[in-house]
């Protein structure tokens, strides 16, 4: 299975942060060693940007751009008219910005790599951390 990851577990990731769960560290381990694909929603860039540039995370983000560009088992989930269509699906989840990330769980049917007790607690997706 593959798998949508959100803003704060890719950059725990490559932050090497303790705050990143073991079975999700698994998980981009794996990517890593091609044996799955990480998703990343666009949405999810556009996040880690912001973070950066507010210098709110030890990363760079040409360092995250060169990450995807150099790995065939990162890729890039683009915010279509299909996402937004499944985001008014989803009532329970407060944030714009994570139902965009559960969106793209749920069209691609995909497992995701979160620690966010609202997306976990409502139950709409599998949710690894």
């Amino acid at each position: 299975m593959d798998y949508v990851t959100d803003t704060h577990g890719l950059i725990w990731y490559l932050t090497n942060n303790k705050k990143l769960g073991r079975k999700a560290e698994i998980l981009f381990e794996r990517a890593d060693k091609g044996k799955i694909t990480i998703i990343i929603p666009s949405i999810v860039l556009a996040e880690i940007i912001s973070i950066c540039e507010k210098k709110r995370a030890n990363l760079k983000i040409g360092e995250v751009f060169d990450k995807i560009k150099n790995s065939s088992n990162y890729i890039i989930y683009d915010l279509s008219l299909s996402v937004l269509e499944s985001v008014l699906s989803i009532k329970n989840i407060p944030e714009m910005h994570d139902r965009i990330i559960v969106a793209t769980s749920l069209l691609g049917g995909f497992g995701l790599i979160t620690k966010d007790e609202e997306i976990v607690n409502s139950g709409i997706v599998k949710s690894v951390w």
